[in-house]
């Protein structure tokens, strides 16, 4: 199995990396925009690219089964398309879109602007944060291929294990926000058996 991951530089592309590489049937393919200081085990492929551009994902894409996406945090509208028209071109159909847990919410609750101003976020921010995230999800979806959004809860940034929860799209997320040191375990054993996960979206979070 060999798998595309794009965002690959950021705290969650290289903990999935970190994650994955190891096993002895998985290929890794990372994929980000040279950061300095980005360093990957010798056997990780490493390709330096544009994820706005769609010759560069293309390129990627080649003989790859699963692309994994942890893009962002803005203009994920726009990584959308590009990722879409790539995969088209490239002819690769399976796909993990990390998005936020609340994008198909009627709208953001008291209680979400203050978990999310607890992390440091205005509600105006937050507001326009999840439309985008929205706006990226209905361009996966819209796309016919095989997708999954992984609509995860707030980000901690510790290594805290904690037990993840999964809830189905239309159910309400039962956990609270997940930390680095458990995110990355739950998106590596979803990449590495997509086939028990083909849901069109899964909330992620942990239990409380």
């Amino acid at each position: 199995m060999k798998i595309l991951i794009l965002g690959s530089s950021g705290a969650l592309g290289q903990a999935v990396v970190n994650q994955l590489a190891p096993l002895p049937d998985v290929t890794i393919r990372a994929f980000d925009r040279g950061k300095p200081g980005v360093v990957y085990p010798d056997f990780v492929e490493h390709v330096v690219g544009d994820a706005l551009n769609v010759a560069d994902l293309s390129a990627a894409m080649q003989d790859v089964d699963v692309v994994f996406s942890t893009l962002g945090p803005s203009k994920v509208d726009a990584f959308a398309t590009a990722v879409i028209n790539a995969m088209r071109d490239a002819n690769v159909q399976r796909l993990f879109w990390t998005t936020q847990f609340q994008i198909y919410d009627d709208q953001i609750t008291p209680a979400g602007y203050k978990l999310a101003a607890d992390f440091g976020f205005d509600a105006a921010t937050e507001k326009s944060y999840v439309a985008n995230q929205r706006a990226a999800a209905d361009i996966i979806t819209a796309a016919g291929l095989q997708s999954t959004l992984l609509m995860v809860h707030f980000f901690q940034y510790e290594q805290t294990i904690q037990h993840a929860v999964l809830d189905a799209v239309d159910q309400p997320v039962s956990g609270g926000p997940i930390s680095l040191g458990t995110l990355p375990v739950v998106v590596a054993e979803m990449l590495h058996h997509e086939a028990d996960y083909r849901q069109a979206a899964i909330k992620v979070s942990a239990a409380q």
